[in-house]
């Protein structure tokens, strides 16, 4: 090497000192003579030493000569340095000696240490486990020492070998990468409220440390927002991640990060411009550090001029009027000579886009070109519509179904093969599917495979259909009971419902068998059968029945299903004592009942766990015979409006319920009157206490019932959990005005999605009480009220 070096044409070295943690600039060692520069040389012969880890096959190919090429002393100098920027050498030389036949050259290479282990000097505030885990390094996952990295084959670009290095330890990590390690502990120092910690790092042996100087924890104690004349600042701060201390809002110690503050900055930008101020200057934050532990940010707004609307204009539109697109409501529309709204514009575009994917246009694109006039101070707006192709569904494919059959999906699919491709259609299939209650999330992914033809993947992530309970209850009214039930939704994958219910106590006895047949003979046609045995003794009386129930339901429209349903009972009412109430007096003794009912239902509601549009409206009438009879008709409806008007995410449900039920001529059975009031009618009442009640202040049931709902709900965290507050009104009557006398009662309550089914809990406060009734309740709903 003595030789070499003194024959050298020139060397590049990467020097380090482990004590100065610094990296030093690689220094360039050239002759003394300058018009070496200039001269040509032919190489001979390449050879490449001091390689340990990695493959010398790696390198060959980003030397860009070899033999016998033509290259000149600064080819070989920028050589050398893009192979030292790799980031995995300490130092990388090149040597030269003269031959008869031109020049040899031999680069020299000095590898980075291979890193066995990594550890931290300084960390107080945070743990070596959160490092690590912040760092995302596999430590299971090494490399022996002294074994070349595991490239296995030649492409045209490092990078792409680079990748196939395992994650763990074992290896040289490149500077880049250990640069990349030091901004993601900066940044969970940051989170924690350490705004300038000072990481630096060195090699002890095979262990890379990292030093770190914590500095002192501060939180954002106030922003100051600055020249800001046409915005809020409570608008401004309402777009900022970066937020301020709040006692009210649980923000006691919210922490400073840089980055994020930063793009905060690029936040109230676009608000500004969303608004018209597209001239919007907004000053670099100054953050002041007070008492050593308190930031004030402060954030000065140049806002400019505000730009209104020349015109609006449509271009490449071809299949619907001008005024069909831009003719809104005056909160959505744009109009010249108004101040610039992005959130406008956004709107038609999405309005455009919307009326091209319903004619099957599903990859239609609008571009809006904004033509800004700096004298004028105005915008024209141009949407430029590029409609695309219309698309033809090919195959549709089924994923995420782990025990649904295929076919119980593609039966409430809208789309099928050969047909165009709607937007429509696929949201009525998603639509359809929710309402089957099996799946959580419900996506559609189009696979294009020519100018006019697609492939459709329907994925679905299945919920938990099977629910299981085993136990024992007590209560005042039951006494000790032993119970066991099962119940499984998309039974066998084929979309039926099966269940089981038995239960044992010296007071309470409640069995069932019950089997509903989904889509029978291949067609929309359900068939079901309900078989119960139940013994209750409510202190007062003891309650005994025993009968089933055949269904047949049949769905002959699109929104539209009717049924038919028979009911054979058997029941007694006996051990009646004097306390019991007057109604239940009558009913004494044994019956048999045989009943009959027909429905007819129009449901368009999207998702029957989180309704969000659609409605639901149902006529039912029946009537039985035995030794009671009655005749009964119960009509309910209920909607889902979406916020049409400020366009927010706010739901507005309306339900509203009127029955009544008759004698034929003998007794109403007592199952067939309405007991108005509790968790699904009148919420804050407790059950039937919103009708007739008997001396003991005890529901009697009635032959009338009216009920209207309305409730306002709004999400707080998205597909999880809602809010909502209520209003009810009505009552259960045997005569007079529906109108006259009603109960009101208001209150809040909270919908939980979970993944067995939504949970609903409420505080309900009844505003006019009957005498003697408790004015307020906590209610627990297991489903859903609308």
């Amino acid at each position: 090497m003595a030789a070499l070096s003194a024959a050298a044409l020139l060397s590049l070295s990467y020097l380090s000192d482990a004590a100065e943690l610094e990296t030093i600039t690689p220094q360039v060692k050239t002759p003394s003579l300058q018009e070496e520069a200039f001269k040509v040389y032919k190489i001979e012969k390449i050879e490449i030493k001091g390689l340990k880890f990695f493959n010398e096959e790696i390198i060959k190919p980003l030397i860009p000569f070899g033999k016998g090429a033509i290259v000149t002393r600064d080819k070989i100098e920028s050589t050398i340095r893009d192979l030292y920027k790799l980031g995995y050498f300490q130092n990388v030389e090149a040597y030269t000696r003269y031959t008869e036949n031109g020049i040899d050259i031999t680069f020299v290479f000095t590898e980075l240490p291979v890193v066995q282990r990594i550890d931290f000097e300084g960390n107080k505030a945070v743990s070596k486990d959160d490092l690590i885990k912040e760092l995302g390094l596999d430590l299971t996952e090494k490399l022996e020492s002294g074994r070349p990295l595991p490239f296995s084959t030649l492409g045209p670009e490092l990078q792409e070998k680079l990748s196939s290095i395992k994650k763990g330890l074992g290896r040289v990590l490149s500077n880049d990468e250990i640069g990349q390690m030091i901004k993601k502990i900066e940044k969970l120092y940051e989170k924690k409220g350490y705004y300038s910690p000072k990481i630096s790092y060195y090699y002890k042996g095979n262990t890379l440390v990292f030093k770190i100087e914590e500095g002192t924890k501060a939180y954002v104690e106030k922003i100051n927002i600055v020249g800001n004349k046409n915005v809020k600042t409570k608008e401004i701060l309402s777009v900022m991640e970066t937020s301020e201390r709040n006692i009210l809002k649980l923000k006691l110690h919210p922490a400073l990060i840089k980055e994020t503050l930063y793009e905060d900055i690029d936040r109230i930008k676009d608000l500004y411009i969303s608004k018209g101020f597209l001239d919007v200057q907004v000053s670099e934050p100054e953050i002041t550090l007070v008492d050593g532990k308190k930031y004030i940010i402060t954030i000065k707004i140049d806002e400019g001029e505000r730009y209104k609307v020349g015109s609006v204009k449509v271009e490449n539109n071809d299949l619907f009027t001008t005024k069909e697109l831009l003719d809104l409501p005056d909160r959505k529309s744009i109009k010249p000579g108004e101040y610039y709204n992005s959130e406008k514009v956004e709107f038609i575009k999405k309005h455009i886009l919307d009326n091209y994917n319903d004619l099957g246009y599903i990859f239609a694109n609008v571009e809006v070109n904004k033509i800004v006039d700096k004298e004028k101070k105005q915008v024209d707006v141009v949407f430029n519509i590029n409609k695309g192709n219309i698309y033809y569904v090919d195959k549709i494919k089924i994923s995420g179904n782990y025990e649904s059959r295929d076919s119980t999906i593609r039966r409430e699919l809208r789309l099928a093969p050969g047909d165009v491709f709607k937007k429509d259609k696929l949201l009525r299939s998603q639509a359809r599917l929710y309402r089957l209650g099996y799946y959580d999330m419900i996506g559609f992914d189009p696979q294009v495979k020519s100018d006019n033809e697609m492939d459709l993947e329907t994925k679905v992530n299945e919920r938990f259909t099977g629910q299981m309970s085993i136990g024992a209850g007590y209560s005042q009214q039951t006494s000790l009971s032993f119970f066991a039930s099962i119940r499984k939704g998309n039974f066998l994958g084929t979309g039926d419902t099966a269940g089981l219910s038995l239960t044992v106590g010296s007071k309470y006895r409640n069995n069932s068998l019950n089997y509903l047949h989904k889509w029978a003979f291949y067609k929309p046609l359900d068939l079901g059968l309900n078989l119960y045995d139940s013994y209750v003794d409510y202190t007062t009386f003891i309650s005994t029945k025993r009968g089933f129930s055949p269904t047949l339901s049949y769905e002959f429209k699109e929104f539209w299903r009717t049924g038919v349903g028979l009911t054979l009972e058997k029941g007694e009412y006996k051990d009646v004592l004097d306390t019991a109430s007057t109604y239940i007096k009558k009913q004494v003794g044994k019956y048999d009942l045989y009943s009959t009912y027909w429905f007819i239902n129009r449901n368009s509601i999207d998702n029957p766990i989180l309704p969000t549009r659609g409605s639901d409206i149902t006529l039912t009438l029946s009537a039985g015979t035995g030794t009671r009879d009655f005749y009964k008709a119960v009509f309910s409806a209920s909607k889902i409006i979406p916020d049409k008007i400020f366009y927010t995410d706010f739901l507005f449900s309306v339900k509203g319920t009127f029955g009544f039920v008759e004698k034929i001529s003998k007794t109403i059975p007592l199952d067939q009157l309405f007991f108005v009031g509790g968790d699904f009618t009148i919420r804050g009442f407790e059950w039937g206490r919103a009708g007739p009640l008997d001396e003991n202040k005890d529901p009697a049931g009635a032959k009338r019932e009216i009920i209207l709902n309305y409730q306002l709900a709004h999400p707080i965290v998205e597909r999880f959990l809602w809010g909502y507050v209520f209003l009810d009104q009505g009552k259960g009557y045997d005569k007079g005005n529906p109108f006259s006398n009603m109960y009101y009662s208001t209150g809040v309550g909270l919908k939980i999605i979970t993944p067995f089914a939504p949970i609903e809990l409420y505080y309900g406060k009844v505003l006019n009480p009957p005498s003697g009734i408790s004015s307020s309740r906590f209610g627990f709903i297991l489903g859903t009220f609308f």
